[in-house]
C-alpha cells in the first residue's frame, strides 16, 4: 500500500511539474492566430476570433490558479 502511495504522489508532483512548464503566456495567443488576424486587439474582425478567446481563457485561468 505505501509503494502505490508513493507512485501515485510521484506522478501527481511530475504532472504539476510538467504542467507549470507547459504554460502559456497571454503574448502567446497573439502569434500567428490560427483564425488570420494580423494585428489582434487592434481590428474588429478579431473580436469573433474563438481561438483567440479561448487561448486567452487558458492563460488567465491558469494563472489565478497558481
Amino acid at each position: 500500500m505505501f509503494v502505490q502511495d508513493l507512485v501515485m504522489c510521484l506522478q501527481l508532483s511530475a504532472n504539476k511539474y510538467m504542467h507549470r512548464n507547459l504554460r502559456q503566456k497571454a503574448a502567446d495567443c497573439y502569434l500567428n492566430p490560427p483564425c488570420g488576424c494580423v494585428n489582434p486587439g487592434k481590428e474588429i474582425e478579431c473580436e469573433s476570433c474563438e481561438y483567440l478567446e479561448s487561448c486567452l481563457s487558458r492563460c488567465h485561468s491558469s494563472a489565478s490558479n497558481s
